[in-house]
C-alpha cells in the first residue's frame, strides 16, 4: 500500500546574524573548511535562504559545499529559477543520489528544472514511481501529486489498519492525514481521516465509516484549479484519480500552499512588467534585459499620448494653465483603471467571473467609475475655479474627469476579460494597455473640451 521509503526532517541550527556574517567571511577568506562546518549546522530551509541572499558567483561557490545528506532538502526549498541557474554547478552523481531519497513529487520537480544531458543521467536512478511523474506537465494536479500514498482495502477493520501502520511506520508517507480506501482495481471507494479513526473501536470496518465520494482531482487538472478547490472545500489533501477512478496519489495542503505562493509572486511581478522568474540579487545585464521588453512597449505608449498632446499644442500656450491641470486628469484616470484591472484579474484568477455576471460587472464599474468621476471632478471644478477664477476651465476639467474615470472603468474591465479571452496573461499586459488608454483619452478629453470650451 506505500510505495516508497521516506526520509525523516532534518533539523538544523537557524540562520542567525552571526551565523551568516560567519558564512560570507569564510567566502570571501575562502575558507572552506569553516564553510563546511558552519553549513552543517543550518537547516536546509535557512541554507535555501542563504543561498538566494548571496550575489550569483558566492552562489556557485556555496552550493558545492552543501552537505550531501542534506543537499536534496535545500533543491527542494530553492526556487524554480534558482533550481535552474544552480543545479548545473553540482555534480551529476550529487544531484541523482539527493533525488533518490525525495518524495516522488519533488523528484519529479527537479529533474524538469535540469538541462537535458544531466536529467538522462538523474533519471536512470530514479525508482519507478518518481519517473511516472515526469509524464506531466508541472503546472497540473499530476506535476505536484505524491505517488506514495496510505491506502487500504475497505473490508479491513480499524484494528487491522493501525496494525499495518504500526509496523510499516518507516515507509509511510510524510504527514498523513487521511487513509484512501480502495477495492481490489485500486478505484477510489472512499476516504477516512486519521482523526476519524480513532474515535471508533478496533473492530469497525472502514467501509462503514468511510466518506464516499470523496472530493478528487484528474491529473490534468491545472494547478490552479486544485489550489482553488482547497480553498473552497477546506481541504487538507486531495486524492488524485484516473478516468477510470483509479487511485494515482495524493495532493497535500503543503504542495497547494507552494503553487499559491508562487503564484501571488508571479502576479505581482508580471504586473510590473517584470519577469516571474527575476533573481533579485542577479546581475545588471539579466535584469536590464529580462526588463527592457516592457519598457520598449511603454515608450510606445508613452509616444502615442506624447502625440495626442502634440495636436493641441497652440492651445496649450495661449493657456498655460491646460499644461498644469491636464496630467491630474490622466493620472486619476490611470489610478482608477488600476484598481478595475486589479479587481478583475482576481475576479479570473480565481473563477468568479462568468458569462453570466461578466454583463453585470461591466455594468456596476461603469457607474462606479461615474460616481467617483463626478466627485473627484466636481472637487477639482472648485479647485480650479478658486485658483484660475475661471469657472469654464473647471467645467472643462469636471467632464474631463467624468469622462475619463468612465473610460478608466471600461478599460480596466474589459482589456484583461479580451486578453484572457485570447489565451493570454491578463496579469503581464493589461496593466501597460489600461495605463495608455486612460493616458490617451484623458489628455484627449481635457484638451479637445478645453479647445471647444475656451478657445
Amino acid at each position: 500500500m506505500v510505495d516508497q521509503v521516506q526520509r525523516p526532517a532534518q533539523l538544523g541550527q537557524a540562520l542567525t546574524q552571526p551565523l551568516y556574517q560567519a558564512i560570507l567571511d569564510a567566502l570571501e577568506n575562502e575558507q572552506y573548511r569553516k564553510l563546511d562546518v558552519v553549513l552543517a549546522l543550518l537547516h536546509p530551509s535557512d541554507v535555501a535562504d542563504l543561498i538566494e541572499r548571496l550575489p550569483q558567483n558566492k552562489r556557485e561557490v556555496l552550493v558545492t559545499h552543501i552537505p550531501k545528506n542534506a543537499l536534496g532538502d535545500v533543491l527542494i526549498e530553492l526556487s524554480d529559477s534558482m533550481k535552474e541557474s544552480l543545479i548545473s554547478f553540482i555534480p551529476t552523481d550529487d544531484v541523482a543520489e539527493a533525488v533518490k531519497d525525495m518524495e516522488s513529487d519533488d523528484a519529479a520537480d527537479i529533474v524538469q528544472h535540469m538541462e537535458e544531458e544531466q536529467a538522462a543521467q538523474t533519471i536512470e536512478g530514479l525508482t519507478d514511481v518518481q519517473q511516472k511523474l515526469l509524464d506531466y506537465p508541472e503546472d497540473t494536479a499530476g506535476g505536484i501529486m505524491q505517488l506514495e500514498v496510505l491506502s487500504a482495502p475497505k473490508s479491513w477493520t480499524i484494528g487491522k489498519l493501525l496494525d499495518y501502520i504500526r509496523k510499516r511506520s518507516d515507509e509511510l508517507p510524510d504527514n498523513i492525514s487521511n487513509v484512501f480506501v480502495v477495492n481490489y482495481k485500486r478505484q477510489l471507494q472512499g476516504v477516512i481521516s486519521i482523526s476519524h479513526i480513532v474515535r471508533y473501536p478496533t473492530d469497525a470496518l472502514l467501509q462503514d465509516i468511510m466518506t464516499e465520494d470523496p472530493y478528487k482531482v484528474l491529473p490534468e487538472t491545472s494547478d490552479t484549479e486544485v489550489a482553488q478547490m482547497f480553498e473552497k472545500y477546506d481541504l487538507n489533501s486531495c486524492p488524485v484519480v484516473d478516468e477510470e477512478n483509479r487511485l494515482l496519489g495524493r495532493i497535500t495542503v503543503d504542495d497547494i500552499l507552494d503553487v499559491v505562493l508562487e503564484q501571488s509572486e508571479k502576479e505581482i511581478l508580471q504586473s510590473a512588467g517584470v519577469s516571474g522568474g527575476e533573481d533579485l540579487l542577479s546581475t545588471a545585464t539579466q535584469t536590464a534585459r529580462s526588463r527592457l521588453p516592457w519598457l520598449v512597449v511603454n515608450l510606445f505608449t508613452a509616444v502615442l499620448a506624447s502625440a495626442v498632446v502634440a495636436q493641441f499644442a497652440d492651445q496649450i500656450e495661449r493657456l498655460v494653465a491646460l499644461a498644469v491641470l491636464m496630467p491630474i486628469v490622466a493620472s486619476m484616470g490611470g489610478n482608477a483603471g488600476t484598481q478595475t484591472l486589479t479587481v478583475t484579474i482576481r475576479g479570473l484568477a480565481t473563477n468568479t467571473i462568468t458569462a453570466q455576471n461578466a454583463f453585470y460587472l461591466l455594468r456596476k464599474e461603469f457607474l462606479a467609475g461615474g460616481f467617483n468621476g463626478i466627485i473627484l471632478g466636481v472637487l477639482l471644478a472648485i479647485g480650479t475655479t478658486l485658483l484660475y477664477q475661471d469657472h469654464m476651465l473647471g467645467l472643462v476639467i469636471l467632464l474631463a474627469t467624468i469622462l475619463n474615470h468612465l473610460f478608466a472603468a471600461l478599460s480596466g474591465n474589459l482589456i484583461p476579460l479580451l486578453v484572457n479571452k485570447f489565451g493570454k496573461d491578463p496579469a503581464l499586459s493589461s496593466g501597460v494597455l489600461v495605463t495608455t488608454v486612460t493616458d490617451v483619452m484623458g489628455f484627449f478629453t481635457f484638451l479637445g473640451l478645453a479647445s471647444l470650451l475656451l478657445l
